[in-house]
């Protein structure tokens, strides 16, 4: 059984994955949101309503001016929109808890695979005995890098200043007063709704498999309990429409295709749009734009070069070698995506990791950065300008795409889950092993 938020960032790794262990002959159903049931139709996975209080990938409600998205893609400090986000789902805790807990009593999942943001999910697998692996789409937290590299949750290069090493080694203990009440208040949630005064650290005690590398994750050792596989895609992707297959294919004296596409839940400004269509506007340029319908009315009129779609096939639009640069938010999906293609990013983060990555980009040399807070159409254009006609750029994605296509990937993923459904994870747990030697 797999858990998920309805939010597609969340869940196309976990919605590959389950395809897969549908393939080999597993019984699979995945606990989702009513507004996220056609993403599982038609993939041989049993669907289960999961009706909790959330806001989901349901665009109408992401982009209004009331929702927790809108409110921190406008927020200019990093650790308060994560704090925001954070409060956010613990508000969501104890109805998601409430709903699970009568799914999971129903079907008793031989073993759970969630997403890493449920733990209500993780705090029942642990009451009632579930076997229980998180999967996530980047390291983060879960491994710590050294206090002389990059912080995750930091927009450090791992060129820093002797500033900004003093700020990534201490500044973190200038906020844990700041996020003390709320890990309290969910803390304080977990024991009420469990009725348990004691609830284990899951990220510390179970398998998590983590859809990235190294290359684009900062190089460290990795405990046995955490798995890379690199990007979890599904076995086939959705093919492009004709009409779009021909306007990419379409030669308009030797035009270069740029993409660009923000997710589902960044807000974008339409200042912030202005100067992104301004930077573009050139006849060298065709621009593709895959940008939800409820966001489409802060664009300004744009020229007859640029195509607005509300829903694109992203891997398959990467794809297509007419495409040259992404312009992308940096969730990590976009990023493996589009380095499994080979094509540079021009970033421009909004929240959350985001910022991390968009970084990480720039020290791997496929990418350039935008600020959200300062955009100019001058910055947008020398930047595409720079990454295509220095073909480092284009190499190092290159380079990137040959390790990603190497990493084992959803089938790797899929053999982990295998395996612990087999012997499970006690071989893993150094303390067990030592236990053991000592009997």
């Amino acid at each position: 059984m797999f858990v998920s938020l309805p939010m597609l960032g969340h869940t196309n790794q976990l919605i590959a994955l389950a395809q897969e262990l549908v393939s080999r002959g597993y019984k699979v159903s995945f606990v989702i949101s009513e507004v996220a049931k056609e993403w599982v139709e038609h993939t041989g996975i049993n669907f289960i309503s999961w009706n909790q209080e959330l806001e989901t990938s349901d665009e109408s409600n992401n982009h209004h001016k009331d929702s927790i998205w809108h409110q921190v893609s406008k927020e200019k400090s990093n650790w308060r929109g994560e704090k925001m986000m954070l409060e956010r789902l613990i508000k969501s805790y104890a109805s998601m808890y409430k709903t699970l807990e009568p799914i999971f009593r129903k079907y008793r999942p031989d073993i759970l695979v969630v997403d890493r943001a449920v733990i209500p999910a993780m705090d029942l697998a642990w009451q009632m005995n579930i076997p229980c692996i998180i999967q996530s789409r980047f390291l983060g937290n879960f491994v710590k890098t050294s206090s002389n590299l990059p912080r995750f949750g930091s927009s450090y290069s791992i060129k820093m200043n002797q500033w900004e090493r003093f700020v990534n080694r201490f500044g973190p203990l200038l906020l844990i007063p700041q996020f003390i009440p709320v890990i309290k208040k969910l803390n304080q949630l977990r024991s009420e709704c469990s009725g348990c005064q004691y609830l284990p650290d899951h990220f510390s005690k179970n398998l998590i498999i983590v859809g990235t590398t190294f290359g684009i994750e900062i190089p460290r050792p990795i405990p046995p309990l955490i798995k890379m596989v690199g990007p979890i895609f599904p076995k086939t992707i959705e093919p492009l429409s004709p009409s779009l297959k021909e306007w990419l294919e379409a030669d308009e004296e030797g035009t270069v295709v740029l993409y660009i596409a923000f997710g589902t839940l960044v807000n974008l400004e339409s200042w912030q749009a202005k100067a992104l269509v301004e930077g573009l506007t050139d006849p060298k340029f065709r621009v593709l734009w895959s940008i939800p319908k409820s966001q489409q009315h802060i664009l300004p009129s744009l020229p007859s070069s640029f195509r607005m779609e509300s829903f694109v096939p992203q891997q398959a639009v990467l794809s297509h070698p007419a495409v040259r640069i992404f312009i992308s938010h940096c969730g990590m999906n976009s990023i493996n995506e589009a380095l499994y293609c080979g094509k540079p990013i021009l970033a421009l983060p909004f929240f959350g990791d985001q910022y991390y990555n968009a970084t990480r980009l720039v020290d791997l040399g496929v990418g350039l950065k935008l600020y959200k807070e300062y955009l100019e159409s001058t910055d947008v254009r020398r930047k595409v300008d720079s990454l295509l006609n220095n073909q480092s750029y284009s190499h190092a994605a290159n380079r990137m795409s040959a390790i990603l296509k190497i990493s084992g990937g959803r089938e790797l993923a899929a053999d982990i889950v295998e395996t612990t459904i087999a012997v499970g994870i006690r071989h893993l747990d150094p303390a067990v092993i030592y236990e053991n030697q000592n009997d």
